[in-house]
């Protein structure tokens, strides 16, 4: 009696060993595909080492309504003039094939009174005239939201007081400063 108690211990610890080790594939009974099981530890939030680092950008697009702009933060290779106007396009704000035809800063100044967190000096310039092979057409609301979506864009990520925008050579908008009412710009 006491050889079948023990067998019968033995098979029950036994088969509560199995049932508590992980197991490495489950195949699904609903379409027979292979699924692996993730352990939930560390090693699964290690970084790869071969991604690439992206910087954040502030990227402002025209809102549904067309009352305004809505701020969508996005990661960029480089803080650029090239690389926000290709997140623009990206956002529908400039048309497909839009490209920098040029982009010149004037009047650099430097800021010392960093924050926490920032640096100890940011350099500012005082203007800058961005030339855009092609800007979409539209009427003077649209025109408006997107001078203003392009001017936050490129004031806030770039540093500028006052930006030119031009299409050709052709002056589109001058003198767009960076409006901290993006969300309600146009009331009419």
């Amino acid at each position: 009696m006491k050889k079948l108690a023990l067998c019968v211990t033995g098979a029950l610890l036994a088969v509560s060993l199995a049932a508590c080790s992980p197991t490495q594939k489950e195949t699904s009974p609903a379409d027979g595909i292979n699924v692996e099981q993730s352990t939930g530890g560390a090693s699964d939030k290690v970084p790869d080492p071969t991604a690439e680092v992206l910087e954040m950008a502030s990227i402002y697009v025209p809102d549904e309504n067309k009352t305004g702009l809505r701020q969508m933060m996005d990661g960029i290779a480089a803080t650029d003039a090239e690389a926000l106007v290709e997140k623009l396009v990206e956002y529908g704000v400039l048309p497909e094939g839009c490209e920098v035809l040029s982009f010149e800063t004037t009047g650099e100044s430097e800021n010392n009174s960093g924050g926490p967190g920032e640096a100890a000096s940011v350099t500012t310039a005082e203007s800058a005239v961005l030339d855009l092979s092609v800007i979409p057409d539209g009427d003077s609301i649209d025109n408006q939201l997107v001078a203003a979506a392009i001017g936050n864009t490129f004031t806030e990520n770039l540093n500028i007081r006052s930006l030119t925008i031009q299409e050709n050579g052709t002056t589109f908008a001058e003198n767009v400063r960076f409006q901290s009412d993006f969300e309600t710009l146009i009331t009419e």
